[in-house]
């Protein structure tokens, strides 16, 4: 979930953390974990407005647009639009990611994990 919604092709990595995290885990007396809690900060907010050559906005936008349905695409009006349509995905003229990674495998892997936390249909 946080690869899909923090991370981004730079230049140097492929899938390179957007954000920073502090992670805090509550245990009980006995040692048993009973929550966590996520602090996200530092978000790389111009990354939505601006990427670098080589470079790609955050991977969730070229995941979804390349695994939206037709009754998504319909819903979103999204038609037969890409990456290569969109200012916000196609500033850079870069839309792969050198590791190989399918952005739709990516998507449907991030469907199940939110799924997983009760999140989706």
């Amino acid at each position: 979930i946080l690869e899909s919604f923090g991370k981004a092709r730079t230049f140097l990595n492929d899938n390179s953390s957007r954000f920073g995290k502090f992670v805090e885990l509550q245990f009980k007396e006995n040692g048993s974990l009973i929550g966590a809690a996520i602090e996200t900060y530092l978000l790389e907010k111009v990354r939505l407005v601006s990427q670098s050559r080589d470079e790609r906005n955050f991977h969730i936008f070229y995941e979804f647009l390349a695994s939206a349905t037709a009754e998504e695409r319909k819903k979103y009006l999204l038609d037969e639009l890409t990456a290569k349509d969109f200012t916000m995905t196609c500033g850079s003229g870069t839309f792969d990611r050198r590791d190989n990674a399918d952005d739709s495998e990516q998507f449907d892997e991030l469907v199940d994990a939110l799924g997983l936390i009760g999140i989706g249909n």
